[in-house]
């Protein structure tokens, strides 16, 4: 739970541009795939957990009802996640590793 939450914090604390109000309950597409790519050039290990945390409050999101951007957004958001992880774990071993960590994490 802790690589989640620690993951989400790195994010997030790039997600929004200063001056910008945006909202983490209705992420934006465009800029989580330009954030996680930004992440994952730096740093492969911190992106690719952020990708991973970032599928999983999203699913927390929409099963809490609490998303609150359009349904054509979050499938766009789902789709880029889906995509990097789908890349991910085609690749060895941090795929394996990194989906193994944010997958024993608890859901609740």
């Amino acid at each position: 739970m802790e690589e989640v939450l620690a993951s989400l914090k790195l994010f997030f604390r790039f997600y929004p541009e200063i001056g910008e109000n945006r909202s983490i309950t209705a992420l934006d597409p465009a800029e989580v795939a330009a954030r996680l790519a930004s992440l994952i050039i730096n740093t492969v290990h911190a992106g690719l957990a952020a990708a991973y945390s970032l599928m999983r409050f999203l699913k927390f999101l929409e099963d809490s009802g609490r998303w609150s951007g359009n349904p054509e957004s979050r499938r766009a958001v789902n789709g880029v996640l889906t995509d990097i992880i789908c890349l991910d774990m085609r690749s060895t071993p941090i795929g394996a590793e990194t989906a193994a960590v944010v997958s024993a994490a608890p859901a609740d």
